[in-house]
């Protein structure tokens, strides 16, 4: 305050005259931003949506939250001329709007699912924050018809605001515990085909394999990734949206009287105000906060209208022709994609060209930022999905031979698998299990990364045509890599090992003597100029790996063993190995990891980790039996099922 006194006295009354205003219009543009961008972040993954969304997520409360501070404060000062006191009571009817923005739109309640668990907090924050905006409200009080118009857009701004919080309360980790199990058999029972089998089914390990029968009987068609899309999506909105709440009965009751309430008050001001005894500023503002929540309720009524949400439940009410027509015209009506369809590049080559950063960078975080700066994106194609499936598929069926369904150590082993089950089909893992099975992941990964980049090279260069494979097992190897550096949290514990990754960039930057030119690069790589002596046997070679675990080393024996083989099979080869590690990664990542990636456009590694659990390839799906608990279905008591996934860790 000393400060602003020292300001020349234009600029003081502009302040005065635009601080509230000001505030509020940027509250305003705040929510505008987050209507929009909100739910953009489950379908696009590009930065920018991400630190936009961010930033006005984290500013929208502390704007609101300022702004009705000062409406308070401004309220308590009764100094001031006639004019003032009537531009005090406009700009106090903006209180119940404040209250409405803290509220936030449907798009987006939580950017992170961490925020879901300070729902304790939003709920003080609800509380003082409803108190504040009483106080300036009875301030303002008076018999004017401004004061009761205020009123419905008090009920409007307190029940958007409590419908915030209580969303907040019932996605936050304990509540999804409690709530996981019973809504699974709800919903099981509500949309399970009304045959019963046989009883000799429900028994023991051939239960779980029935339940998932009626999940897979989509999942088997070439609908897999699509039922995975529309589960995620699902699950997104329950994590980040207002979907637990406005879509069912009492929220779409409660959406219904907080959009008559806004237009009965829109149209009230319209018709029963003077305009004349206000300001046009604050006239113009209060125009433009109507404005938007109006929009704010016919946005959210599309949402509505168009969502999944509203498909699943005409598909349960499908049995008049009502609904049935219903449902065929909403599913005519166009529909963007349910995540970006797009997976994440990182060429360790591409890399290694550019300059060691300085190490004062890394303390500043700066050096994790540059890493970005590397990654590209490449759209998802049909092609890498049946692939991914077909793999999957048969590693189920390899689980249900001898009814291994629920033999732990079984399904764990074929779990476990990350490139040697392919390798051993092949008949090749005795030569190829020192790049596998008996090294690190991090490293494994390391080292088919750099030899399938020379291989794919190496037939470029050889005039080879470059096929399917060959850009697949290119495409998985380079998103592999993107997990490794950038995203290490979603694979295994311990499999993103930095230290690798740092060592091997050291060393190949140390490798390049005649810079970036693809050719001296390749001979740099097989050769090993500097560290081993040229025509060094191969033999030599992997002692060498056993000792020192250089990667480069391992890229040089595992290159030269790959392209002895015959071109179809060096690339199928490397293909499904690529995509057993994929494999592997989704089944070890942790489902509080996956969570967060829904938030970013979505992962490829989610989707193919949901797409294992309904196929029974998962090590945290789990049968077990009490005595106690039961669920009765189709007439028959069966054992509870525990899906411990269904819980976010």
């Amino acid at each position: 305050m000393t400060m602003l006194k020292k300001l020349p006295e234009e600029v003081l009354n502009l302040w005065n005259n635009w601080e509230i205003r000001g505030m509020v219009l940027l509250s305003l543009l705040l929510q505008t931003i987050l209507i929009i961008f909100g739910s953009r972040r489950k379908t696009n993954a590009r930065i920018w949506i991400r630190i936009l969304v961010w930033s006005a997520y984290l500013s929208a409360d502390v704007v609101a939250t300022v702004a009705l501070g000062t409406l308070a404060r401004s309220q308590g000062d009764s100094s001031g001329d006639s004019s003032e006191k009537v531009n005090n009571s406009i700009q106090a009817f903006w209180a119940p709007f404040l209250l409405l923005h803290l509220g936030g739109p449907d798009t987006i309640t939580a950017y992170s699912i961490e925020d879901n668990e300070l729902w304790l907090r939003h709920l003080l924050g609800f509380v003082f924050q409803v108190g504040v905006a009483f106080y300036v409200f009875s301030r303002s009080w008076d018999s004017g018809i401004l004061s009761f118009i205020a009123i419905p857009m008090f009920a409007v701004g307190i029940a958007k605001y409590a419908e915030r919080t209580w969303v907040l309360w019932s996605s936050c980790s304990k509540s999804l515990k409690n709530s996981s199990l019973s809504e699974f058999w709800g919903f099981y029972r509500r949309t399970r085909i009304s045959e019963t089998p046989p009883r000799d089914l429900l028994e023991n390990c051939l239960l779980q394999a029935y339940v998932f029968s009626y999940i897979s009987k989509f999942v088997m068609q070439d609908l897999a990734f699509k039922v995975v899309e529309a589960e995620l999506g699902l699950i997104y909105d329950m994590l980040y949206t207002k979907a637990p709440l406005i879509y069912s009965r009492g929220g779409i009751i409660l959406r219904c009287i907080s959009s008559l309430l806004s237009v009965t008050a829109f149209i009230t001001f319209q018709v029963k105000i003077d305009k004349h005894d206000y300001s046009r500023t604050d006239i113009a503002i209060t125009y433009l906060l109507f404005a938007a929540a109006v929009f704010l309720e016919f946005y959210a009524f599309l949402c509505l209208v168009l969502s999944d949400w509203t498909m699943i439940w005409l598909i349960d009410k499908v049995g008049n022709d009502q609904t049935g027509a219903t449902y065929s015209l909403i599913w005519k009506l166009p529909r963007g994609e349910r995540w970006s369809r797009s997976i994440s590049q990182y060429n360790l080559r591409s890399s290694s060209i550019e300059r060691e950063p300085p190490r004062c960078l890394k303390f500043l975080g700066i050096d994790d930022m540059m890493r970005q700066m590397h990654v590209n994106r490449k759209d998802l194609n049909g092609k890498l999905e049946d692939l991914i499936f077909k793999h999957l598929r048969e590693k189920a069926q390899t689980i249900k031979q001898d009814l291994n369904v629920c033999d732990k150590n079984h399904r764990s082993k074929i779990i476990g698998q990350r490139g040697d089950g392919v390798l051993e089909r092949e008949g090749l893992l005795q030569d190829y299990k020192w790049s596998t099975t008996e090294v690190e992941f991090s490293r494994s990964i390391l080292v088919w990364h750099l030899a399938t980049e020379i291989c794919y090279r190496a037939d470029i260069k050889d005039g080879s045509n470059v096929s399917t494979e060959n850009e697949t097992s290119r495409c998985l190897s380079e998103y592999m890599m993107y997990l490794l550096v950038i995203r290490p949290n979603m694979l295994s514990k311990g499999s993103g090992d930095d230290e690798a990754y740092q060592e091997t960039l050291r060393e190949l930057r140390r490798q390049k003597d005649g810079g970036p030119d693809d050719e001296a690069y390749q001979r740099s790589l097989l050769d090993l100029r500097n560290s081993e002596p040229r025509g060094c046997n191969e033999g030599l070679l992997q002692s060498r790996w056993k000792t020192k675990k250089s990667v480069l080393i391992g890229v040089a024996v595992l290159a030269r063993q790959l392209l002895l083989l015959e071109p179809e099979k060096r690339w199928g080869t490397i293909n499904e190995v690529w995509i057993e590690m994929v494999a592997y990664a989704a089944a070890q990542c942790p489902w509080k990891e996956h969570t967060h990636q829904l938030r970013r456009g979505g992962e490829l590694l989610t989707h193919v980790s949901l797409l294992m659990l309904h196929l029974g390839l998962s090590a945290q799906y789990e049968y077990n039996t009490y005595e106690d608990v039961s669920f009765e279905l189709q007439g028959v008591n069966i054992p509870k099922i525990l899906l411990s996934s269904t819980s976010i860790d």
